[in-house]
C-alpha cells in the first residue's frame, strides 16, 4: 500500500513560512554563538572565539540570503 500524497502548500503560505524558517535559523545560530562565548564550556578560548565567529557569519549569510530572496521584487 502506498502512502497518501502530501498536501502541497499554497503559494500564499509558502513565502511567509520560508521567511519564518530563515529567521528562526538565524536566531538559533546567533544564540549558539552567544552561548559559546558566555557559558562556561570547557573549550580553549581561541576555539570558542573561532566557532562563535563562524556561527555569526553563518547567521548573517542566512539572513542576507533570505532578505535578497524575499525582497518582494
Amino acid at each position: 500500500m502506498s502512502a497518501p500524497p502530501h498536501p502541497t502548500p499554497s503559494p500564499s503560505n509558502e513565502i511567509p513560512n520560508r521567511k519564518r524558517t530563515l529567521t528562526i535559523v538565524s536566531g538559533v545560530l546567533i544564540l549558539c554563538a552567544l552561548a559559546l562565548l558566555f557559558l562556561p564550556i570547557k573549550l580553549p578560548l581561541p576555539l570558542r572565539l573561532g566557532v562563535a565567529f563562524v556561527d555569526l557569519v553563518a547567521a548573517s549569510a542566512v539572513w542576507l540570503i533570505g532578505r535578497q530572496k524575499f525582497s518582494g521584487k
